[in-house]
């Protein structure tokens, strides 16, 4: 019966999986949305947006829910950007798109080439 319920339950007894590697296989990894016509138009303008400076030193990493994900330098830009710039950015950019597009803007440190 233990012989029965190993084979049944367990497809690859010699080779076991990470949990990770299980839960990867049932629930794709969320996008952010690269595609749309809204996340190329941002970056195609995002030099203009906010400046040569910050251009260099960030990149888009997607867009979500009306929430746009930006990857910078450091924790330090991030403070900056945040208490100083966010409002202005989404007011550039929901100016730039003719219509309220972008709700907030979500700054992390990440990989920016």
């Amino acid at each position: 019966m233990k012989d029965e319920l190993r084979d049944r339950y367990f497809i690859n007894k010699n080779k076991p999986k990470q949990i990770g590697d299980l839960l990867k296989e049932l629930f794709p990894p969320k996008t952010l949305s690269r595609t749309n016509s809204l996340h190329n138009n941002i970056s195609n303008a995002w030099r203009n947006i906010v400046g040569d400076e910050i251009y260099q030193i960030t990149r888009i990493d997607g867009l979500k829910n009306r929430i746009l994900y930006i990857n910078v330098e450091s924790s330090a830009l991030i403070h900056h950007l945040t208490n100083f710039e966010r409002h202005a950015i989404i007011q550039k950019i929901n100016e730039l798109m003719g219509k309220k597009s972008i709700d907030d803007i979500r700054f992390k440190v990440g990989n920016i080439k």
